[in-house]
C-alpha cells in the first residue's frame, strides 16, 4: 500500500506546530545548541567551557599537559547523567509526541502508572519470598499486554514516521558533546582512548535513544529501533532493563561491556 503519511497534517493533529517548525517536509526540534553541548563537555572534563576544542586539532594546535588544566577521565557512569541532562527537554518531547490524541494519552498514563504500581509491588514481595508474587506477575504480565494491544499499533506507526528525526534531535548533542572531550584530550595531550572512535560515540548516543524510547513507547517500538549502530545485538537486554524498571543510567552501564 502507498504511503501517504501526511507530517504537516500530524502535527496539526497533534498539535505540535507551537513547538516545532517545518524544514522541507522535516520535524526540526532546536532545543539543544552546540553551546549546551560545550558546556556539557566541559563539565565532563573538569575545565572552562573557553577550553574546550571546538574541532580537531592539528599537531601544531597540540599542546603538553598543562598542570593548570585538569582532564577528568570520562567513564561510561560519568557521562549518563550529563547526557540525560543534556537533552532532556528533547526526551520530554518525545513524550509529548507519542501519535495519541489526549484521550488516548491519558489513558496510556493510567496503565503506565499500573505498572509501576505492580512492578514495585512485586519488587516488595519477592524480598519477602511471599507466595503472591507470582499472581502478581501475571497480572503485570496481562497489564502489559492490554497496553500493547490498545496502543502498540499507534505508537509504532508514529516511531516510524516521526523516529528519524527525533533520533537525530536526541542523539546529535550527545555525539556532539562527545566529539568535543575527543577534540578537546586530542588537544591537551591525553592518550588516544575510545571517545576518540567516532562508532563508539554513536553507539552511546544510541543505546541511550534507544532506552529512552522503550521507556516511553514500549517493547512495540523495538522494531522500529533495532537498525541503530549497537542497538540491534543488545536491543532485547535493553527492553528487559526497562521492563524491569532499571534507569536509562543503569541498563548503560550495563551493556557497557557489550559496546
Amino acid at each position: 500500500m502507498e504511503n501517504n503519511f501526511d507530517l504537516k497534517k500530524f502535527l496539526v493533529e497533534n498539535k505540535l506546530t507551537a513547538n516545532s517548525r517545518l524544514l522541507e517536509g522535516t520535524l526540526v526540534f532546536e532545543e539543544v545548541s552546540d553551546d549546551a553541548a560545550e558546556k556539557a563537555a566541559a563539565a565532563l572534563l573538569g575545565i572552562q567551557p573557553d577550553q574546550v576544542a571546538d574541532q580537531q586539532p592539528t599537531d601544531q594546535e597540540k599542546q603538553p599537559i598543562d598542570e593548570s588544566v585538569v582532564l577528568t577521565a570520562v567513564t561510561i557512569a560519568g557521562l549518563i547523567p550529563v547526557a540525560l541532562n543534556l537533552v532532556g527537554s528533547v526526551a520530554n518531547k518525545a513524550n509529548q509526541l507519542v501519535g495519541l490524541n489526549d484521550k488516548e494519552k491519558e489513558g496510556l498514563a493510567q496503565f503506565n502508572s499500573k505498572i509501576k504500581e505492580k512492578k514495585e509491588l512485586i519488587k516488595k514481595l519477592d524480598k519477602t519470598n511471599h507466595k503472591r508474587e507470582q499472581k502478581e506477575a501475571e497480572l503485570l504480565k496481562n497489564l502489559e499486554e492490554e497496553k500493547d494491544k490498545l496502543y502498540g499499533t499507534k505508537i509504532g506507526n508514529w516511531a516510524k514516521h516521526a523516529g528519524h528525526d527525533l533520533h537525530h534531535a536526541y542523539t546529535y548533542p550527545i555525539r556532539k558533546m562527545l566529539q568535543m572531550v575527543a577534540w578537546t584530550m586530542a588537544k591537551f595531550g591525553k592518550k588516544k582512548g575510545k571517545l576518540q572512535d567516532e562508532k563508539y560515540r554513536e553507539k552511546i548516543a544510541n543505546i541511550i535513544y534507544a532506552v529512552t524510547m522503550l521507556g516511553i513507547a514500549g517493547y512495540g517500538i523495538a522494531s522500529h529501533i533495532q537498525h541503530l549502530t549497537g542497538v540491534g545485538p543488545i536491543i532485547t537486554t535493553l527492553a528487559d532493563g526497562v521492563k524491569a524498571g532499571k534507569s536509562t543510567a543503569e541498563i548503560v552501564q550495563g551493556v557497557a561491556s557489550l559496546i
